[in-house]
């Protein structure tokens, strides 16, 4: 007769009898892993992660109920109870699976040491939100005092993948939220990092995540505001100086600029003092109407 499956009881489940459960035991002992009653673990202040999918989770939960827990959570021992250094997902879906206990490892661990581990096994493992991932990165180097260079290697990405997390965390705040949100995606982020405007990005951001723009067609929203603007900046130029306003900056030791185009034309006077500037609108005051004279 078949024997019926058991579920949730962790890879105890494959051993029949009570020796082959003693040496199990033994072997985990000699590996340094123990099992911990679920609710002697609790999460550490310092996970990188703060939310979890919850349809990620039950599908992890399903697989533990089947196959038990196959990697050990990390622990350190923490106010007597058992402070979870890398594995809360895991224990999470455990919990779902209904287990009663897990298996662990208990290491000796400083806060840092926690931190990195955390971040890595995150940033390495886990299907972050692109904010998540930008603020673990900059969080990791920062904490460590580590080169784009060196984190790229500790998570086993290229230069270039970080730079582009980091990157992000320029956005406008609202933009930010888009993204965190799911409206717009990561290829749309990217996409907005090149304008300079702020009002720009946050107008594009608002079509692609109001609109359901593709990632195409906002690189093409990019790429006409950044044409336009660069058409405008070429419509100014800056006029050449007469003589006669170079003489009278010479000789009274200031300078004179003449910029703009057709009847908008700026005349800058950098080097008056106070005085002289009073006494300038007084001049101009006085002959007002020959240089502007009314229609």
């Amino acid at each position: 007769m078949a024997r019926k499956k058991a579920l949730g009881r962790g890879l105890e489940a494959i051993f029949s009898d009570s020796s082959q459960l003693e040496e199990k035991k033994q072997d985990k002992a000699c590996d340094g892993l123990v099992d911990i009653s679920v609710d002697e673990l609790h999460p550490s202040p310092l996970q990188p992660r703060k939310s979890f999918d919850n349809a990620s989770l039950k599908s992890l939960a399903a697989s533990i109920k089947e196959c038990g827990v196959i990697q050990p959570i990390l622990v350190r021992h923490s106010d007597g109870k058992y402070e979870i250094v890398a594995g809360e997902r895991r224990w999470r879906a455990a919990k779902i699976a209904g287990l009663k206990t897990v298996p662990v490892k208990v290491v000796a661990a400083d806060d840092l040491s926690v931190m990195e581990i955390s971040l890595v096994e995150n940033l390495q493992r886990e299907d972050l939100s692109p904010i998540e991932a930008a603020l673990g990165v900059q969080e990791l180097i920062n904490k460590f005092s580590l080169t784009q260079e060196q984190a790229a290697k500790k998570l086993g990405w290229s230069r270039v993948a970080v730079t582009n997390k980091l990157r992000l965390l320029n956005l406008p705040q609202q933009v930010l939220e888009y993204l965190g949100g799911g409206k717009i995606t990561e290829g749309h982020a990217r996409a907005l990092l090149s304008l300079k405007k702020e009002e720009d990005c946050l107008r594009l951001a608002r079509l692609a995540a109001e609109k359901g723009l593709s990632v195409r067609e906002l690189e093409d929203a990019v790429r006409r505001t950044l044409a336009s603007g660069t058409s405008r900046k070429k419509s100014i130029r800056v006029m050449e100086v007469p003589e006669s306003a170079k003489r009278f900056a010479e000789r009274f030791g200031i300078k004179v600029k003449l910029k703009g185009r057709q009847d908008k034309l700026q005349v800058t006077l950098d080097g008056l003092s106070p005085q002289v500037a009073l006494k300038l609108f007084d001049l101009l005051e006085a002959k007002g109407e020959e240089l502007f004279p009314e229609e």
